[in-house]
């Protein structure tokens, strides 16, 4: 097998706001303290087109026998609308 060749992706942390739901009973008291949680997703950032509406990440990747990509796995799609920040790692 060659060498892996170079990944043409930045790897990023993204924060963003999920949502929050709860089954049980509780009072209005209590579901209007609630706070909606605020999440990081890190990954291979391979889709954050102007146009489109939302970010895609993948954690990993396989490879060809030339060492080029074949296929990704672990994907993550997060609107847009939810994402407060995303940050490049070196």
């Amino acid at each position: 097998m060659r060498a892996i060749k170079k990944i043409p992706y930045k790897f990023v942390h993204v924060i963003w706001i999920d949502i929050q739901s709860d089954s049980s009973w509780r009072s209005v008291e209590d579901v209007k303290s609630d706070d909606l949680p605020r999440c990081l997703s890190t990954g291979f950032l391979v889709s954050d087109d102007d146009d489109e509406d939302m970010i895609r990440l993948v954690s990993d990747f396989n490879f060809k026998e030339d060492g080029s990509i074949d296929e990704c796995g672990n994907s993550t799609i997060i609107p847009k609308c939810v994402v407060q920040e995303v940050k490049e790692v070196s």
